[in-house]
């Protein structure tokens, strides 16, 4: 048997080794713990709030013919940095297999799913409700159809300038297919946001917008229309560039956005109250939301506060009078052709 004595002065002699290595190597906090005071939060971005009832998207977007009113029976074409039609002061060029209007709907739905999380963050929905939110079937072929849509969304890549900020980059950036279950997760990349800035977006009705099926033109002009509150006359080339219209006759364009016009206003759609045309241009008067009724007001209030004299404000009166807030009914040319809802 060991001498306890013995024992006792091993003991002794190895706490006092371990009390010389503990002050000699003092334990270094964890490197967490020294960082979370330092480190910044990063900035949370998210898109703006519409209404379920809306679908929002840039003006960029709306006012361009990125994605274009075509059907494309002979295939999609794939082009490089190529220049896109556009107004507002907005320069948008594209890299990739073009898009069209049925893209447009998904990626309304997309960007309506994503304005309720963080961007960047993943969002995530079936296959089978996507393609019930953008009025398909949902049979093996749309299910085919949808991932061709996300595929080409994530694929082609925009570049967008305002001449003060430029974004460019994808739609969206990817995402995962779960192929059991038949559920996405995709992400909107964060510096997308910047579109939205300085109030630059536009939202329009979604319902509106589904009871136009597959009339492609309308669509598109419906949501070019819906960036303005009070739009003024349109040259048909103008339109027909906008719309991204590929047939060369004009003739034929000028009837196709003329059809298109009067399915915006016939009753069941009911986005424009009438509109007129005349011998090159065409003028819409829109039934404006509630916002954009808002910003006519202010404007009629700003124009009628520039008044300088007593004749200027007496020869105003009507200009800004409540009965100059609507759509002129009356006053048409002998070359106007007025078209209103039934």
């Amino acid at each position: 048997m060991n001498d306890p004595q013995h024992i006792s002065g091993e003991l002794s002699e190895t706490l006092e080794s371990l009390r010389r290595a503990i002050e000699n190597n003092p334990r270094e906090p964890p490197p967490e713990s020294k960082q979370d005071d330092a480190t910044p939060l990063a900035p949370v971005i998210q898109l703006p709030l519409w209404p379920e009832h809306r679908r929002a998207a840039p003006n960029a977007l709306f006012r361009s013919a990125l994605f274009p009113a075509l059907n494309f029976q002979q295939g999609r074409g794939f082009v490089k940095n190529q220049t896109i039609a556009s107004v507002g002061g907005v320069t948008v060029l594209f890299t990739g297999e073009r898009f069209d209007q049925s893209d447009l709907d998904v990626y309304l739905e997309l960007l309506n799913l994503a304005r309720i999380h963080p961007l960047g963050t993943e969002c995530s929905f079936s296959a089978h409700g996507m393609l019930k939110l953008v009025g398909r079937q949902t049979g093996k072929s749309d299910h085919r159809w949808l991932h061709a849509v996300l595929t080409r969304l994530s694929g082609g890549v925009v570049d967008i300038s305002d001449h003060k900020k430029r974004y460019f980059g994808t739609l969206i950036g990817g995402g995962l297919k779960d192929e059991i279950s038949k559920h996405y997760c995709i992400r909107i990349n964060p510096e997308f946001a910047t579109l939205f800035g300085y109030g630059m977006w536009s939202s329009i009705d979604r319902e509106q917008r589904r009871a136009l099926h597959r009339s492609v033109t309308a669509k598109a002009l419906h949501a070019y229309y819906a960036t303005h509150a009070t739009p003024g006359p349109h040259r048909y080339d103008t339109l027909a560039a906008l719309v991204g219209l590929s047939n060369p006759n004009k003739r034929q364009q000028r009837a196709t956005l003329i059809k298109a016009h009067d399915i915006l206003a016939n009753e069941e759609i009911g986005f424009l109250s009438h509109y007129e045309r005349q011998l090159d241009t065409i003028t819409v008067y829109l039934n404006p939301t509630p916002s954009q009724a808002r910003h006519i007001a202010r404007r009629a209030v700003t124009k009628c506060g520039r008044s300088r004299s007593p004749r200027r404000a007496r020869d105003s009166v009507d200009a800004c009078g409540p009965s100059k807030a609507l759509p002129p009914t009356t006053r048409e040319s002998v070359d106007t052709q007025s078209h209103r809802r039934p």
